[in-house]
């Protein structure tokens, strides 16, 4: 069964040594265990428990972020603005000048590798150009420049008449990721009563006149976060504080393409085994606890915020997971998919 598993999708995994592919991870890793019996316990763990999640999988979740919440968003807004447009006749109002230029104001931006924005984008070619889709959200000057300039260009095509500049501006904002199980990352408090993470971020620049806020409107925005996966942990962790940071220019929304129900977690007493395992200081490395670490509140013995996660991603296993799952190559216990961390500690 392992077999057929790794050929269709273990193998794929993109951090595995050169050479290396996931029978042989498998092996190396079971040896680590000092007793069958803690062997047979981390073996039934990855046959029963484990969750792998293949780049054909992300991409299809990619794919469906815009027809699942930005152009239904985008078409009700339309309809609501125009008495003219029925809401239930949605040809009519795609094919619109007023849908058309609420598209081309919309602006799409990753907020990590993960986000696969040229995946997002040539999934959708009619829909979205290369112009409104930016890999990250800190911008520099010259490509904000860029983005006004083409789009007064392009809206101007869609009026049919010269639109000024000041009328050029981003009326929606889409902010995509792929994976998010504890939420800290993206929003938390901060040490001084202000908001700190990725989305406390964005809005404050966005509310700016500079930059990123240069290119969107003063009143009227519409911010849309859109994570690709998200465990129930993150989601209500991000939507009890979302309503709660400030954003003068408009809204802010939350939305998940495919949620990680309660029952992914590892959890006593279904799971006591390889949570006793992951529990003893053998299997563990201290040095994977980094400044990092105290932002999740504890230890990533099992994972990171302590969500206790069995998922790996194809492209990298996310800390959440529990550590022994995705141990670096610089720990002293052998990971099954070694993870490649964005944080690298110097000596």
């Amino acid at each position: 069964m392992l077999e057929s598993f790794a050929s269709y999708k273990y193998d794929e995994y993109q951090q595995f040594a050169p050479g290396r592919r996931f029978l042989e991870s498998l092996a190396l890793w079971l040896q680590q265990f000092e007793t069958k019996g803690e062997r047979d316990i981390a073996y039934a763990f990855v046959k029963e428990r484990l969750i792998f999640v293949s780049n054909a999988e992300i991409n299809s979740l990619v794919g469906l972020a815009f027809p699942t919440f930005v152009r239904p968003k985008l078409i009700a807004d339309t309809a609501e603005g125009h008495s003219a447009l029925e809401a239930h006749r949605v040809k009519s109002i795609v094919k619109s000048k007023e849908y058309r230029t609420r598209l081309r104001k919309t602006l799409f931006l990753g907020l990590s590798d993960g986000a696969r924005t040229d995946q997002f984008r040539r999934a959708h070619p009619q829909d979205i150009t290369h112009e409104q889709v930016f890999h990250a959200y800190d911008m520099s000057s010259p490509k904000a420049k860029g983005f006004t300039e083409k789009l007064q260009k392009d809206l101007s095509t869609i009026a049919g008449a010269e639109v000024p500049e000041d009328q050029a501006k981003f009326e929606y904002v889409v902010l995509l990721d792929d994976f998010t199980a504890s939420g800290t990352s993206y929003l938390r408090e901060g040490k001084n009563g202000d908001w700190d993470g990725k989305i406390a971020k964005i809005i404050r620049e966005l509310d700016s006149d500079e930059l990123l806020g240069s290119l969107v409107a003063q009143s009227g925005v519409s911010v849309l976060v859109v994570i690709y996966i998200a465990a129930d942990q993150a989601i209500e962790h991000i939507e009890k504080r979302l309503d709660q940071l400030p954003f003068s220019k408009g809204s802010i929304e939350f939305k998940v393409v495919h949620r990680l129900n309660s029952g992914v977690k590892l959890v006593p007493p279904t799971d006591d085994g390889i949570l006793s395992l992951a529990d003893q200081d053998r299997y563990f490395d201290p040095d994977a606890d980094d400044e990092h670490s105290k932002v999740g509140g504890t230890s990533k013995r099992f994972g990171y915020a302590g969500c206790k996660l069995p998922v790996v991603l194809a492209h990298n296993t996310p800390n959440n997971s529990i550590f022994l799952l995705w141990a670096e190559d610089v720990h002293r216990v052998r990971g099954l998919f070694p993870r490649v961390s964005r944080h690298r500690k110097f000596e």
